[in-house]
């Protein structure tokens, strides 16, 4: 994988990580697979980067794609019902839409 965007990845799943720990807590439990799935990409993007396999590589981009449609469900049945919340939630979905153009770029480029 190429550095830089693995570096920008790692940083922006990071960056989702802290963002998303006050969504987590908001909603309660059920963010749990979306949250476990961010962790799992996180590791996977980490370890890429120091380990020279292309298994890991195409596993921590699979994972980069398939966090942030983890949280469609459920953001979206919440968006639905408290709307007014929607600010403590944009940074967050922010960052779930960059990771998807990172990952494919990611993609492009491994």
């Amino acid at each position: 994988m190429n550095g830089v965007i693995t570096l920008v990845s790692l940083s922006v799943i990071f960056g989702a990580m802290l963002s998303g720990f006050a969504t987590f807590r908001l909603t309660g439990m059920r963010l749990m697979p979306h949250f476990a799935s961010l962790i799992i990409a996180f590791i996977l993007t980490l370890a890429s980067l120091f380990v020279n396999n292309d298994l890991v590589g195409y596993l921590a981009i699979a994972f980069q794609i398939i966090t942030p449609l983890t949280i469609c469900p459920t953001i979206c049945n919440i968006l639905k019902t408290q709307f007014q919340n929607t600010g403590i939630y944009s940074a967050h979905l922010a960052l779930m839409g960059m990771l998807v153009v990172l990952a494919l770029g990611n993609l492009v480029v491994f």
